[in-house]
């Protein structure tokens, strides 16, 4: 397409040259057919005119030369006037040829035929520009497809190329992934042997030291017992005597019957519970004893032997039996 806009400008500079050309010729014919159809003629050798162009100028110069021949002189002043003589017949020129027109026509022939030689000169021109200028595209249009094969070709090798360069990356990726998944389950075994290990040695201790706390718990219990059951010595008369102190034995109580009560303390030797296990036989003797014992309501000694050893109160003293008989309780 580049060429196109060049030729075509090219021939309108031929068209416009030939146009110019031609008004220029015309032109001159015009004011040669303008000249007088009488003039003073010379014969010329058409052979000559025809092999001999290059004599123009001869021709012309001679024409000049028989035109100042052939013009009037200047009218001297007259001193006389003559007496007029009777008019003389003008001699009719021979008739000659007209080379003028010859000449003309030759010259109309010859720009004629040099009109087509240019005209085809012209068209040889435009024909070869065109010819040039589709060669020109042509091999403008094979460069071109040439460029898109090799840029294809060096896009498809960039594409192996980054082909190869992304499998080699996503190999590598691959192999650091699978390195450091290996790494991670490697330290996340140890980590895991590490921690039982450390559960280990942590349950070892907790059960050393609990087992040592147990033993120190069961010696202090051992040694709190010890002091308990001590302190304890003789409780049980001490708890008889007192219940014994609050005792209203019934008028119909007579030896030889038993009552068994359990007796519930709390831990700061207050009453909390009698009940009437085995009865006497005596409802009145039964009542007086569970009564003796409301009345009594705590042992303060009991209080002391808890706060020594609340093991010792739990097994031996929280809950008891004690029994009843009118014998043993009078004075």
């Amino acid at each position: 397409m580049s060429y196109i806009f060049p030729v075509i400008l090219a021939l309108l500079l031929h068209v416009g040259l030939a146009y110019s050309f031609f008004i220029h010729q015309f032109s001159q014919l015009q004011q040669s057919r303008a000249m007088p159809r009488h003039i003073q003629a010379q014969m010329y050798d058409l052979k000559t005119l025809s092999s001999a162009p290059e004599k123009k100028e001869t021709k012309a110069k001679k024409e000049v030369d028989l035109a100042e021949k052939n013009k009037p002189k200047p009218i001297e002043p007259e001193k006389e006037k003559p007496k007029p003589e009777p008019p003389k017949k003008e001699s009719k020129p021979e008739p000659v040829e007209d080379t003028a027109h010859k000449e003309r026509e030759l010259r109309k022939k010859q720009k004629a035929e040099q009109r087509k030689i240019d005209a085809q000169k012209l068209k040889d021109d435009v024909a070869k520009k065109k010819a040039d200028a589709q060669k020109q595209r042509d091999i403008a249009s094979k460069r071109k497809l040439a460029a898109k094969e090799k840029a294809k070709k060096e896009k498809e090798r960039k594409e192996q190329q980054r082909k190869k360069e992304q499998a080699k990356k996503d190999k590598a990726k691959k192999e650091t992934q699978k390195k450091a998944l290996a790494d991670k389950k490697r330290r996340d075994k140890a980590l895991a042997d590490k921690n039982k290990q450390d559960q280990k040695r942590q349950r070892e201790e907790q059960a050393r030291i609990k087992a040592l706390q147990q033993q120190i718990a069961d010696e202090e219990q051992f040694a709190a017992d010890q002091v308990a059951k001590e302190m304890a010595s003789g409780i049980d008369v001490y708890i008889q005597r007192m219940i014994k102190g609050n005792f209203r034995i019934p008028s119909t109580a007579r030896n030889g019957i038993n009552a068994l009560v359990r007796i519930k303390l709390l831990a700061s030797g207050r009453v909390v519970g009698v009940e009437l296990i085995n009865s006497s036989g005596n409802a009145a003797f039964d009542k007086a004893a569970e009564q003796a014992v409301w009345r009594t309501e705590s042992f303060p000694r009991v209080s002391e032997i808890s706060k020594a050893s609340p093991g010792y109160f739990n097994r031996e003293l929280r809950t008891f039996m004690m029994s009843f008989k009118p014998e043993d309780l009078r004075w």
